[in-house]
């Protein structure tokens, strides 16, 4: 998916093999910005806070859904940031504990 919004554009570019190895789904995503050079980053979304979403939304915790979820969880957390400013991370781990700390974003999720 790409999109833009006032403050750059987000495209997602694939998901990363093997991250299930470290307990987490990786989706990669190219993040340009106005003034800057492009950046990738690395979206890691670990098993616990998968497990967290697919419960709230009521869906089975797959392999498919946790790669939905690593997707669709890399796209709201960096519009965010390219809408409010804030720095983005080349590696962003999304765990329970991020959803705590951030609950606006799991909302959105």
């Amino acid at each position: 998916m790409a999109g833009s919004t006032s403050m750059g554009e987000l495209r997602f570019e694939s998901l990363s093999v093997g991250t299930e190895l470290w307990g987490a789904t990786q989706s990669n995503f190219l993040v340009s910005l106005p003034g800057r050079h492009a950046k990738e980053v690395a979206i890691l979304i670990n098993d616990p806070a998968a497990k967290l979403l697919a419960e709230a939304t009521g869906a089975e915790n797959t392999g498919e859904f946790r790669a939905q979820a690593a997707r669709v969880s890399g796209e709201v957390i960096l519009r965010d940031r390219m809408d409010t400013g804030r720095p983005i991370e080349s590696i962003i781990s999304v765990s329970r504990l991020f959803f705590e700390d951030e609950p606006q974003i799991a909302d959105r999720i």
